[in-house]
């Protein structure tokens, strides 16, 4: 069944191409992603019984509407799971609902909402340069950042930071300028974001003048390096073999130099996408040791 799952990877661009502008028509430099971090300024307000969190985080670019959904465990202490949607994915929890359909888990789970993703029109326009691009992935990285800080300040002590696709890649950004999770699990990603633009049939979606920059798209989303130089004993990754969007071929060879067991699926990136058994299985696994943790010591805490 390689050909189908391809053939749907291969489909997707150009039905997406039909309907949505070319992405960075606009504009095809940017500052790098360290400087886009630096320059977010972005508050959260305390947890309370509300389930949605708009916010405005100020960027390079200018104000950037964002936010998060909330579903609270079912004791303060559970550890946080906190997930990244893919790019241009409506509903932006789709992915997520389907994953968990917002039932009540031993966790908390946040599902958060990227720059632009509010409808097909908001992406299109948001994305026309690649300065608002990256601004968007900065705005996503930081929230990560600041909703695991405020679950800390709830009393949360573990976190797992994960997304799909995009949202995967963020996750591993996260571990990569913040390092504060316990765990990290991206789904169908690793940490090369500019070969999908370039070599994939993603690249359908960008502008000619965009793909040809290719050094700088290197540059600006390529931390395979970045990756093997860290700490990835707390990264659990997930990929499928007939990716073509993420291709198994050249992410898995990252993961596996640095000796990252990876859970593959065989499927595609659309398929892959949307086993929603399979993903949640991973993430269960994910969370297990550190739900057993807070277990542990809730327990401790009653007999002493």
């Amino acid at each position: 069944m390689r050909w189908f799952h391809e053939s749907i990877d291969r489909l997707q661009p150009v039905v997406l191409g039909l309907i949505a502008p070319r992405a960075f028509r606009h504009g095809t430099t940017s500052p790098s992603l360290r400087e886009h971090l630096d320059a977010v300024r972005l508050t959260t307000l305390p947890l309370t019984e509300s389930k949605r969190y708009p916010l405005t985080a100020d960027t390079l670019v200018g104000p950037l509407a964002c936010g998060y959904r909330v579903q609270l465990g079912p004791r303060p202490d559970l550890p946080v799971l906190i997930y990244h949607h893919g790019i241009a994915e409506m509903p932006y929890d789709k992915s997520f609902r389907g994953i968990f359909g917002w039932r009540a888990i031993e966790a908390h789970l946040v599902a958060l909402q990227a720059p632009f993703h509010s409808t097909w029109w908001t992406v299109g326009r948001g994305l026309n340069t690649v300065s608002r691009f990256m601004a968007m992935c900065a705005v996503s990285v930081t929230m990560m950042e600041a909703v695991r800080r405020q679950f800390q300040d709830y009393g949360v002590s573990h976190s797992l930071i994960s997304g799909l696709s995009l949202g995967g890649f963020l996750a591993l950004m996260h571990h990569l300028h913040f390092g504060t999770a316990n765990r990290y699990a991206p789904l169908l990603a690793g940490p090369d974001i500019a070969h999908t633009m370039l070599e994939t049939p993603f690249g359908r979606l960008l502008t000619p003048e965009a793909r040809a920059q290719i050094e700088h798209f290197q540059s600006l989303l390529d931390f395979r390096q970045a990756f093997q130089a860290s700490d990835t004993r707390r990264v659990f990754p997930l990929l499928a073999r007939y990716d073509l969007d993420m291709p198994y071929d050249h992410l898995h060879p990252c993961y596996l130099d640095m000796q990252v067991p990876t859970v593959i699926l065989e499927r595609g990136h659309i398929t892959g996408s949307m086993a929603f058994t399979a993903l949640r299985r991973h993430l269960l696994l994910c969370l297990e040791p550190l739900r057993q943790t807070a277990t542990d010591s809730a327990l401790s805490e009653e007999t002493t």
